[in-house]
């Protein structure tokens, strides 16, 4: 490694160390440890005191730069947290809406004396606002590097977003900077709206993504999103390496001269980096793509470590937060994995079928040859990408190297020629059209090959499963052990099929969850929503899958579906179309098979349409309920009623009771007077659980039907809220009535077990 990259790795270090593990007063200290334990070089000679003196002293620049960063860019503002303020600032991104919950955009603030710094600015009234507007609003700031109770909190700083502000009243544009700083985000933005004319609905929002990393109307289709995570492709519509490559071998096609390629291609790449907003991955990508390019140039080798490393140096330097970057973390990974073992992984391959017969044929040759890899890119990449999945995300996509493979060439295709309509789309409409055609057909074929691979059953498997945490260690360690050993390429066969033996075992005779065995009822744990599996030893229901808090409430019923070995959902009953009961249903039926759907009347909810048309696709049946509906789930009888009440859609909703080994209620959002019109309408037995309605609202869980039903057990399902759920009141009648309360957000999961 070249003493550059030695340097840059040890700078990395002390960057992720300052973020991860030292407190910001002692960060000098380290420095000045780092810096005096260099002096140790002077016991050295040759390479070895040069190699000592950059590596403590790159260390000591690191824990430097991390403290005069904080101090001179980010801590200037700390004063104004908590604090509502007018401020003028400058918009640097197109807004987003956040729908239900008004819009959100990116803008430079600075205060006089100190350097401009990012912020996120949230609001709720429609504005139509572009880069380089200079707007004045009243806010109440906050700090995004911690949260309430101190936490860190580094979604929005690792951006280079220190400051997040919520408007109140009316946002005022007073001046515009037309200067070119803005135009890539300008153009970008004219770019989107291209594709959104040139494609189809159904690709058009995967090809905004695909082609200029625009994937808030693609997280909006919760279903497709779903899909491209669970079959493990979801990383083409984030614009990295892969991109970038795409582009520059487009280009390469083109212009043959090296210079000239190097004259064009460069300020290209900059201009495209600047249109993707230099995300973490673009930007690593980018600069190691310069080096690739400019390398000949100087007559110096090609040296994937150095720019490696000297990438994500830069990145550090210029916002050393990046560091707790997620898409950081995993565009490393996956550049880390490629450079060093994509290699060994394609020739050990490629030596293994060199002395087959086929393997002489040309033809045959070379198609397998670019699947071989293809394969090897994927597998270099997944070697260290894939236990950081399973950390951040909590899952681990056992489909995606099959996925990839068979869609990483279209995608090399689909990408340049893509842009290339948009483009000339702006010079005419037809032309670009034509050239889209082909295209929105090979965009329908990765998605179709994301949502058919997705809902295969095990085509994902959770690491909250502890025996498969257990299994990636064993996998981990073996394959380390023997490239230790000296293995050949055959001798990797045995292994690998105990590895497979062992994962089926988990999958199919290891559920965790001690509700498997017996009929068990679950509120699960979605955060301010609901979500309720009930579960008998041949069927599942689900009642209800939503959530307003981060959480995605169809992941975790997802999660805890497959951890019980099941795979797929015989009942899915909507109570009502509210977000926070609804918003992962989508996602559920996009990754398991669901026989019915039970729903009341949707009234023209684009919520409820949006779940219907993807039901209708996935064959499951839809039923409405006007009168009340009885099933069999093996060890529960299963009422669903109509609505009991009138009104807003919360006294409209459905309601489900359960008799058998545990005879449960569930009301979902009704208030008092619906309660109570429910209990003239059915004949409620006495309740070994009562799910509480509303959340804990003062307003539901009435006297009268406490006193009906007596409930041994009272389940809160509940989170962080602004509405005071659960209320004082309703914990109090709960009391009297001497039931036993549980709240999700202080007890996780809560399950009850049948007899």
């Amino acid at each position: 490694m070249r003493k550059l990259a030695i340097a840059a790795f040890y700078f990395s270090a002390a960057v992720f160390a300052s973020r991860y593990f030292i407190q910001f007063d002692l960060i000098l200290l380290f420095c000045a440890a780092a810096a005096l334990l260099s002096l140790l070089s002077l016991f050295f000679s040759g390479n070895n005191r040069k190699r000592i003196m950059i590596a403590f002293l790159s260390v000591a620049v690191g824990f430097l730069w991390c403290w005069v960063f904080t101090t001179v860019f980010v801590k200037p503002y700390w004063h104004l947290h908590d604090e509502s303020v007018s401020i003028r600032t400058v918009v640097t991104d197109h807004p987003i809406a956040r729908n239900p919950r008004g819009y959100r955009v990116d803008v430079s603030f600075k205060q006089e004396g100190s350097p401009p710094v990012g912020m996120r600015l949230y609001y709720n009234n429609e504005k139509e606002l572009k880069p380089g507007d200079v707007i004045e609003v009243s806010a109440r700031i906050r700090r995004t590097d911690i949260t309430d109770d101190g936490d860190k909190f580094d979604l929005l700083s690792s951006r280079g977003l220190f400051l997040s502000g919520s408007v109140s009243g009316s946002i005022d544009i007073v001046g515009s900077e037309n200067n070119l700083r803005f135009f890539p985000k300008r153009l970008a933005e004219r770019i989107t709206v291209q594709i959104d004319e040139l494609f189809p609905a159904d690709v058009s929002h995967f090809m905004q993504a695909l082609l200029m990393g625009k994937r808030d109307e693609l997280y909006n289709d919760t279903s497709l999103s779903a899909s491209l995570s669970a079959s493990g492709i979801i990383h083409i519509v984030s614009i990295s390496g892969m991109h970038i490559a795409f582009l520059m071998g487009f280009l390469a096609l083109v212009i043959r001269n090296k210079r000239l390629f190097s004259f064009y291609g460069i300020p290209l790449l900059i201009f495209f980096m600047a249109m993707t907003g230099f995300t973490p991955a673009v930007t690593r990508a980018g600069i190691m793509q310069i080096f690739l390019i400019t390398a000949p140039l100087f007559r110096r080798e090609r040296d994937s470590m150095t720019s490696f490393s000297v990438s994500l140096l830069v990145l550090l330097f210029a916002n050393p937060f990046s560091a707790a970057s997620i898409g950081l973390h995993l565009s490393f990974a996956a550049t880390l994995g490629i450079i060093i073992f994509t290699s060994r992984i394609n020739t050990a391959i490629s030596e293994s079928l060199r002395g087959n017969k086929v393997y002489r044929k040309k033809p045959l040759r070379l198609f397998i040859n670019f699947v071989t890899s293809n394969l090897a890119t994927t597998i270099g990449a997944l070697i260290l990408t894939l236990p950081l999945t399973a950390i951040h995300f909590g899952y681990v996509s056992l489909i995606a190297p099959l996925t990839n493979l068979l869609t990483i060439g279209i995608v090399s295709l689909v990408f340049p020629v893509g842009l290339l309509a948009a483009l000339l789309g702006f010079l005419s409409t037809t032309l670009g059209g034509i050239i889209a055609f082909p295209v929105t057909y090979a965009a329908r074929y990765i998605i179709y090959v994301a949502r058919t691979f997705a809902a295969i059953p095990y085509s994902v498997i959770y690491s909250s499963n502890a025996y498969i945490m257990f299994w990636l260690a064993y996998i981990y360690i073996l394959f380390i052990a023997l490239p230790v050993l000296k293995a050949r390429v055959r001798q990797y066969i045995y292994p690998v099929c105990i590895s497979l033996i062992l994962l089926f075992t988990i999958i199919l005779l290891s559920p965790l969850s001690p509700a498997v065995n017996s009929n068990a009822i679950t509120v699960l744990d979605v955060g301010q929503g609901m979500c309720v599996v009930v579960a008998s030893e041949a069927h599942t229901m689900i009642v209800d899958c939503g959530s307003n808090s981060i959480n995605n409430a169809g992941e975790t019923a997802h999660e805890f579906i497959m951890n019980l070995g099941r795979t797929s959902i015989d009942i899915l009953v909507i109570t009502h179309f509210h977000d926070d009961h609804v918003n992962g249903v989508e996602f559920l039926l996009s990754r398991i098979s669901v026989s019915a759907l039970i729903i009341p009347d949707p009234e023209k909810s684009f919520l409820a349409e949006d779940i219907i048309n993807l039901a209708r696709r996935r064959g499951t049946d839809i039923i409405y309920v006007t009168e009340t509906l009885t099933y069999d789930l093996g060890g529960f009888h299963v009422f669903v009623y109509p609505p009991a009440g009138t009104g807003d859609e919360n006294e409209r909703g459905l309601s489900v009771l359960t008799v058998g080994d545990i005879t449960a209620l569930i009301t979902g959002d009704m208030n008092s007077s619906t309660e109570r019109a429910l209990l003239r309408y059915a004949s409620i037995p006495m309740l070994d659980l009562l799910v509480v309605g509303h959340h804990g609202s003062r307003n539901s869980t009435s006297e009268e039907l406490l006193l009906a039903t007596l409930p041994d057990i009272a389940i809160i399902p509940v989170g962080k809220n602004s509405f005071g759920h659960p209320a004082p009141e309703v914990l109090e009648r709960l009391k009297q009535v001497d039931a036993t309360v549980y709240r999700t957000d202080e007890n996780g999961h809560v399950t009850v077990n049948g007899g």
